[in-house]
């Protein structure tokens, strides 16, 4: 039962492999490749999949740390008061908003 388990994955890997596949080549010094084949043995996987687990893993960390937002308090309630209770605006301020509303968006 388990073999038929491998084989049916090892098909479905192999199908997996056969998609259009993107390559990315890098230089880097001898200790830098040896420290990621030493690291790459102690996790059981081939420095291939070693390096795509971690480059995939730091791209999407540093993706969402660029894209979301966290606002620890007292931040997060000055920052929710803000937007449920917007302050007026100043007169200066109100006026240069009617002028960009006449110029751009009455046309």
């Amino acid at each position: 039962m388990a073999t038929a388990t491998t084989q049916t994955a090892t098909k479905a890997t192999r199908k997996t492999r056969k998609q259009t596949r993107e390559r990315i080549d890098v230089r880097l010094r001898r200790e830098q490749k040896e420290s990621i084949e030493k690291a790459a043995h102690i996790k059981g996987l081939t420095i291939t999949d070693f390096i795509i687990q971690n480059a995939v893993e730091n791209a999407q960390r540093t993706i969402r740390d660029y894209e979301v937002w966290t606002l620890e308090l007292p931040d997060a309630e000055l920052f929710a008061e803000a937007l449920a209770a917007p302050p007026s605006l100043g007169p200066r301020l109100a006026d240069a908003a009617q002028r960009y509303k006449e110029e751009f968006l009455q046309r």
